[in-house]
């Protein structure tokens, strides 16, 4: 990774929030006590349960959790199928599974039966991000009443390339927090990490992953991306925190890591293999939502970069967003395959989303295309 100056960069005060612990417990028996409910004939408890599940995968890394608000969200629409909140619902389950065009087919469903506009254009915005599409974007976001608003407009604004009026708003968000919810300010804070890092910020990266860490240490995809920053023993203990819970081959794979670099051999290798393992698994359960996790691993600690070819080139067919292109064409280079490499050239080129963190990676390659 680059590295800016100004490692003694410090965010301004985190707004306070409640115990993390407490937050998973009422989570946990939100989830326990809507699927007791819904097995009963409760509707109301039925819909709700797949946003559950949802929050907790996404937070926590529960990956079994996607299953069943697959299942659950599915069975809901078959029950009520002209339900405008369960064919919205519906669309978020399937557009955190990747599946991308049946998400957007489900919003416009909703909207004819009268879901909300400004949720739907959100919705739809979300998914235009992940696939490419940030012009069309940035045509319908709606307004920002709330600070996660605000949090979500400004990672959209550094992938628009503009990474100042990003800062202002996520900032503008932080100030404006008024919930106590670690998990809600611990994504604000993991999404103004990643835009940092697009923009080669790591050192400010890396303060607001120890921010989203210290609010809540059971945050998933905020340990894996802040292990990488870390020594390894603190990346170690970091990492078995998240896996009290977590079963995201992201996680294994990002431990394997550390432990490599803490020179424990036969433990990483072990890790290496419970990655591959649960890679395996989800691939054949979800294959969509998790080819370019799976890619990125095979193209690192798992070794394959043949298959970290084909899966990734997937990924990106279906999704061409940045991080997609940059593996597809990192797996390509790996792999001497001169024609992919210019192939991610050549989708990076037609997306409307700017190369920010991989730019020069992208330039150097687009050299050898003609």
């Amino acid at each position: 990774m680059s590295s800016d100056a100004g490692d003694a960069f410090k965010p301004s005060p985190r707004p306070t929030t409640q115990s993390s612990q407490i937050s998973i417990h009422n989570l946990d028996a939100t989830i326990d006590d809507a699927r007791e409910r819904a097995a009963r004939g409760e509707t109301f408890f039925a819909r709700k349960l797949p946003e559950s599940l949802l929050e907790r995968a996404s937070y926590l890394g529960t990956t079994n959790d996607y299953d069943e608000a697959d299942k659950t969200s599915a069975k809901n629409v078959e029950l009520d199928p002209n339900d405008a909140g369960v064919l919205a619902t519906r669309a978020h389950v399937l557009s955190a599974l990747h599946r991308f065009a049946d998400a957007l087919a489900m919003l416009d469903d909703a909207a004819k039966h009268g879901a909300h506009a400004d949720d739907v254009n959100r919705s739809r915005a979300t998914i235009f991000l992940a696939t490419g599409r940030c012009a069309e974007a940035a045509k319908i976001w709606p307004a920002m009443p709330f600070a996660l608003d605000m949090a979500a407009r400004g990672a959209m604004e550094q992938r628009l390339g503009h990474p100042e009026l990003a800062d202002t708003l996520f900032e503008r968000g932080r100030t404006e927090f008024r919930d106590v919810s670690p998990f809600s300010l611990g994504w604000m804070d993991f999404e103004r990490a990643r835009a940092f890092e697009r923009e080669g910020q790591n050192a400010k990266a890396r303060a607001y992953l120890e921010d989203a860490l210290e609010a809540f240490p059971e945050y998933a995809h905020a340990a894996v991306h802040a292990a990488t920053y870390e020594p390894p023993d603190k990346a170690i203990a970091m990492l078995e925190v998240v896996e009290k819970r977590a079963d995201d081959p992201d996680v294994f794979a990002a431990h394997a890591d550390a432990l490599r670099r803490a020179r424990r051999d036969a433990e990483a290798r072990a890790m290496t293999e419970r990655a591959k393992a649960r890679i395996e698994e989800l691939l054949v359960k979800q294959p969509e939502a998790f080819a370019d996790h799976a890619a990125r691993f095979f193209l690192g600690g798992g070794g394959d970069v043949k298959r970290a070819l084909d899966l990734a080139k997937a990924a990106a067919g279906r999704a061409p967003s940045e991080e997609t292109l940059e593996v597809w064409l990192l797996a390509a280079r790996a792999s001497n395959a001169s024609a992919e490499a210019c192939a991610a050239v050549k989708a990076a080129d037609a997306t409307t989303c700017p190369l920010r963190g991989s730019r020069a990676t992208f330039d150097d390659a687009r050299k050898s295309c003609k």
